[in-house]
């Protein structure tokens, strides 16, 4: 990632952040410490919550309406993200143990006295000086286009998502459309080859009892 690339994700993390802390009021008890960009865990705690919305709230239907078992599915996904919001706040003392402060009723960034708060998250250091493992190549940012494993996970756990394999690779389908698994990345993206995904579809149909 370069740094322009960097700092145009950081961002988007620090405007999502901002978002989350008003609309869960998250200034109560100090559920979000106001120094969470200087504790790298809470940061790669906030970007996976980040990625995880995004990927369960984009739907890939042309209405965008869901109905039946896949808006069921869906709605199981968002009770799951928003149980693993209530439990990293409920133990935010695992990252930031000494930031706590003392009880208040929620407030708005827009209406809290520190105008500079927001502006402060922008300028921290997103690596907080740590630098990515040596192991790990430096990557080209591409567009956020596919499922984070984790998700992919649930949904076959849900059955609103079923598995084909053929060999080494991984597809699955999920809500009228197929996805393969990057074996590199695990992630998995959708199959926009209209001929390959006939041909998965006859593939599944033989399978089917």
């Amino acid at each position: 990632m370069t740094d322009e690339q960097r700092s145009e994700a950081w961002t988007g993390l620090v405007e999502w952040v901002a978002w989350l802390h008003d609309r869960y009021e998250l200034s109560i008890s100090s559920r979000l410490p106001e120094c969470w960009p200087q504790h790298p865990g809470l940061i790669e705690e906030l970007w996976a919550l980040k990625m995880w919305r995004e990927a369960l709230y984009t739907t890939d239907t042309e209405s965008g309406v869901l109905i039946g078992q896949e808006a069921g599915g869906l709605a199981q996904h968002a009770r799951y993200w928003h149980t693993d919001l209530r439990n990293l706040f409920g133990q935010i003392r695992f990252y930031a143990e000494r930031c706590a402060a003392e009880h208040r009723g929620g407030q708005p960034l827009a209406e809290r006295s520190k105008t500079d708060l927001k502006a402060g998250w922008f300028q921290a250091d997103s690596t907080n000086a740590i630098a990515a493992p040596a192991s790990q190549p430096t990557r080209t940012a591409r567009p956020t286009s596919g499922l984070p494993a984790a998700e992919m996970h649930r949904r076959l756990e849900l059955g609103s998502a079923r598995s084909l394999d053929l060999g080494d690779d991984k597809y699955a389908r999920s809500f009228d459309d197929w996805w393969a698994r990057d074996s590199e990345t695990g992630e998995w993206n959708k199959v926009t080859d209209t001929d390959l995904a006939r041909r998965l579809d006859s593939l599944a149909a033989t399978e089917q009892p």
